[in-house]
């Protein structure tokens, strides 16, 4: 997620919850291994993603009577999203204490994380009335669409664009990943065993599902100063309460009552559940929205590698290939050259950058210092260092980009007095008059050094460097002077 001028990287303030112990935005790595642990870190929890992704389908079969799910659908998603609000408290109670859990509880977290649980609880709830119909592997190639429609999605929301190679590789990954499961499948499809209810279940479940994750990327990333256990609870308060009524329209529950037909295997889809919901979230806010799809098409691959190790299948060199060729094209697309990824050189006039997000409040840790800022994000690239530019056309800025994110930076106004007496916040929390949308970086102010301590006198002299800089970059005519 983006990080504040002087504030954290979400991974400091999701950890420890603690403000003061935030790392500062404006400190890069101390040196190289900074950077491979946190790598390390990445692919941990996206290999983590794809195995319990894998598992979740496997433990749903597993707890099936003769093929049917005989509980009542809703209940394990409603236990889950208890289970995951309560789990996050605790949470937020050993590393925050009672502020952390006043933190899970704010208007602001639950309105807009809120909003997005209730989206959510549609897309368990299809979910379950697919997975009653279809089999783990079935239901797992439906869902390949999504890799297209996210990307589709990412676009209209967010203007995060792919490269045609990207393009191009996501529709081959779709492709042989459709492959994969049709072969496995005995080479025809099912199609005429395929429920068309369960198809359209699946189908309405990729929409939401497409739209949730994209939203919940946006939002995770843009409120990067708020714990990530205060967002996954906000998330999960709303998210339970809508799969109870959801629940509650099943005969079976209003009959037989809530838990019947549970037995251990239920439980297990249940935890499952949970630890689908941390773990995505947590995914969403360290990567993106795509790699996430790609993660749950690596687990195809992971349920059928334990279908051949448990005997349930028998190996097939033909299939083996098409899996094989699955994980090359997921690996093309991690290292194919990013939309925008080229920085803009340093003392040249770079090109309008469109804002995705601005937030007129700064980071938590600018707000302490009694720096006026606000949180920016745009489609595109920034320089890795503190920058002058202008926003919108018509402010002059100071900026500082996120080290963990080049297309997140925290903004300073030039023309605004930056400090209030005694450190207190001289503007309010509204966004200023923007003619259009963009950010454009005009030059460099100086480098980021490592281990630096960002004081309110580090943003004064960065303020009166980048004011320097500005003027000296107009033209006479243009010059104040």
């Amino acid at each position: 997620g983006s990080s504040g001028f002087c504030g954290a990287g979400p991974d400091a303030e999701s950890s420890q919850g603690a403000p003061t112990k935030q790392q500062n935005m404006a400190t890069p790595p101390r040196n190289g291994e900074a950077d491979s642990t946190q790598r390390v870190l990445k692919f941990g929890l996206f290999v983590f993603f794809v195995l319990t992704r894998a598992l979740h389908p496997i433990l749903i079969d597993l707890s099936k009577d003769g093929g049917k799910i005989l509980y009542a659908k809703n209940t394990p998603v409603v236990m889950n999203k208890i289970l995951t609000v309560a789990s996050m408290n605790v949470v937020a109670l050993l590393v925050g204490g009672m502020k952390g859990v006043g933190m899970c509880w704010q208007p602001k977290c639950l309105t807009v994380f809120g909003m997005i649980g209730v989206i959510y609880a549609l897309g368990d709830w299809l979910e379950m009335l697919s997975m009653a119909k279809l089999s783990g592997g079935v239901y797992q190639v439906l869902l390949q669409t999504k890799l297209l429609i996210t990307a589709l999605m990412l676009w209209w929301i967010k203007g995060s664009k792919q490269t045609s190679l990207q393009w191009h590789v996501l529709f081959s990954m779709f492709l042989s990943v459709s492959a994969f499961v049709l072969v496995d499948q005995g080479g025809d499809g099912g199609g005429a065993s395929l429920p068309l209810a369960a198809m359209m279940c699946v189908v309405l479940k990729v929409a939401v599902s497409c739209y949730c994750a994209v939203l919940s990327e946006k939002y995770m990333k843009q409120f990067a100063d708020m714990p990530i256990y205060a967002k996954i609870s906000g998330l999960s308060t709303t998210w339970a309460i809508a799969s109870l009524v959801l629940c509650a329209t099943e005969k079976q529950v209003t009959q037989q009552g809530f838990f019947a037909h549970w037995d251990i295997n239920t439980w297990y889809v249940t935890g499952s559940f949970v630890v689908k919901t941390v773990s995505t979230q947590i995914l969403l806010q360290a990567l993106d929205s795509v790699q996430k799809n790609i993660g749950e098409a690596l687990a195809l691959i992971v349920i059928y590698i334990w279908q051949v190790a448990s005997a349930a299948s028998a190996f097939e060199l033909s299939v083996f290939l098409l899996a094989v060729l699955v994980v090359a094209l997921v690996k093309t697309y991690l290292i194919a050259p990013k939309m925008g990824a080229q920085a803009p050189k340093a003392g040249g006039l770079a090109k309008k950058m469109r804002i995705v997000n601005l937030r007129p409040e700064g980071s938590q840790q600018m707000q302490r210092l009694g720096v006026n800022s606000m949180l920016c994000e745009v489609q595109g690239a920034l320089p890795p260092s503190v920058f002058y530019g202008m926003l919108g056309g018509v402010h002059p800025v100071c900026g500082n980009t996120d080290p963990q994110g080049s297309g997140r930076c925290e903004l300073m106004m030039l023309a605004h007095p930056p400090v209030g007496q005694g450190g207190a916040r001289v503007t309010s929390s509204v966004e200023p008059y923007l003619p259009d949308r963009t950010l454009s970086v005009l030059g460099e102010v100086r480098k980021r050094q490592p281990g630096e301590n960002i004081t309110t006198e580090t943003c004064m002299k960065d303020l009166e460097q980048a004011r320097a800089k500005f003027f000296s970059s107009l033209s006479p005519a243009d010059s104040p002077v």
